[in-house]
């Protein structure tokens, strides 16, 4: 037994015994995806540039087919129809193209060949073809440089131990240290003369990996953070739109305090309805965007975190310049997406209010409609019977005319019987008999109408 169980685990640690496993179809792109983006590692020094451009969700094969034009250009193997990363060796640089929900970035990395490279003399895109970036598809939404030099290198404002940093102003300056103290960034978030943001690392220690990590996550927070920032714009727009609507929904709520009447009470349904789909309308155009602003947000924060960044010369750090400046514009957006939905709840409930008035006046209308219908009935019914009335005595009228008729000839043939007394006595019988034969027709015929009906 001992032997059995040995053969079969040794069978099943060589994978002879998964010969008969189904793996699920999309087992490696699941196991693939938790890999597709990962950093590269950095030397020092080193020069970075990402620059990310929001093409829309469709925009995925434009991208793809820009990135393979450049591969072929460079002689480099293309990204499959299907790719949405790719990396391309050319020599002195690299460029790893990445395709996101919304927006594709363009990372690219070169070694410094001019002396002092903190002063960004020269960027990562100097050796890239310009025709091939004037082209990138779609909008630029994100730009950013980024120099990696080692620590002491960059010269210090007189009186202070500030850097002196070109394109970076010294009163915006934002500052860490990050990963436990290996690597200090340094920048003030704002656009250069050639429309990018910069960054500045130094570092004391040679660890490629790590460096490669926090300019990743650096480049992320820039992009994510104006990704989030789209819907600010949006948000300001939003708002003025439903002041317009909160002012108009106001206004038919104390229309719906009034009695007005039912006209007009169904002009202010077709007003609320109107309100309705402006309201709708606008929330559909703004879903996506705040429910995307809330993603990048969150995103923002990770990497954030992941960072591990502490205070360096007294300055803002990373987190509090996103406190600062992101988190208000972002819990703006919240706010007019709350309120957007407020106006549609409150659109709604004034809707049903006014429906139900509606309604009730309806049924009250409808409850007189049936009171008058049932008197009219009644009236019918004793007009009806008044004319049986009068039907009987006239049908009787002519009956006991014929009746007189043949008792006179039987008064021809029978002497001594008087026609008169006959005709006299057959009277009351004939009226009763045509009652009788009209009563009986009367009920036949409610019985019908009632089947029929």
């Amino acid at each position: 037994m001992a032997e059995t169980s040995s053969s079969a685990a040794s069978a099943l640690s060589s994978g002879q015994g998964f010969a008969a496993w189904r793996f699920h179809p999309i087992r490696d792109q699941l196991l693939a995806e938790a890999h597709a983006r990962p950093s590269t590692p950095l030397a020092t020094p080193t020069l970075a540039t990402r620059i990310a451009t929001l093409s829309g969700e469709t925009g995925a094969e434009i991208d793809r087919e820009h990135m393979a034009a450049l591969c072929r250009r460079v002689s480099a193997a293309e990204p499959g129809p299907s790719a949405r990363w790719c990396v391309l060796e050319a020599g002195p640089w690299r460029l790893r193209w990445e395709r996101h929900t919304e927006v594709s970035t363009w990372t690219f990395f070169a070694a410094p060949t001019l002396p002092e490279a903190w002063r960004f003399n020269e960027t990562a895109l100097n050796l890239v073809p310009r025709d091939w970036l004037a082209a990138l598809p779609g909008e630029i939404m994100a730009a950013a440089h980024v120099v990696i030099v080692p620590r002491g290198e960059s010269p210090r404002q007189p009186g202070s131990d500030l850097p002196l940093l070109p394109h970076i102003r010294a009163e915006d300056l934002v500052a860490s240290r990050v990963a436990d103290g290996l690597a200090d960034v340094l920048t003030d978030f704002r656009a250069g003369p050639d429309g990018f943001t910069r960054f500045v690392i130094e570092t004391g220690q040679d660890e490629p990996v790590v460096l490669g990590r926090i300019v990743q996550q650096l480049f992320e927070i820039e992009t994510y953070r104006l990704l989030a920032l789209m819907a600010f714009p949006l948000a300001s727009e939003t708002a003025r739109s439903l002041t317009k609507m909160e002012l108009e929904a106001e206004v038919a709520s104390s229309a719906v305090a009034r009695e007005s009447g039912l006209a007009a009470d169904r002009q202010l349904i077709n007003d609320l309805a109107r309100l309705a789909g402006e309201a709708q309308a606008i929330s559909a155009r703004t879903r996506f965007r705040f429910a995307a602003a809330r993603a990048y947000t969150g995103l923002v924060h990770e990497r954030l975190q992941q960072l591990r960044e502490a205070r360096l010369f007294s300055r803002p750090n990373l987190v509090e310049f996103m406190d600062r400046r992101l988190a208000p514009a972002m819990r703006t957006c919240e706010a007019v997406e709350q309120r957007q939905q407020g106006v549609i709840e409150h659109i709604a409930r004034t809707s049903q209010l006014l429906s139900t008035r509606v309604e009730v006046a309806a049924e009250v209308t409808n409850a007189n409609l049936l009171t008058a219908m049932n008197e009219r009935s009644d009236m019918q019914l004793r007009l009806q019977e008044t004319v049986e009335g009068l039907s009987v005595a006239a049908i009787s009228y002519y009956a006991v005319g014929l009746l007189g008729y043949g008792f006179k000839a039987v008064s021809e043939f029978w002497k001594g019987f008087d026609p008169a007394l006959a005709t006299g006595l057959s009277v009351p019988l004939v009226i009763v008999g045509v009652w009788v034969v009209l009563r009986r027709v009367r009920r036949r015929l409610q019985r019908q109408r009632k089947i029929s009906g």
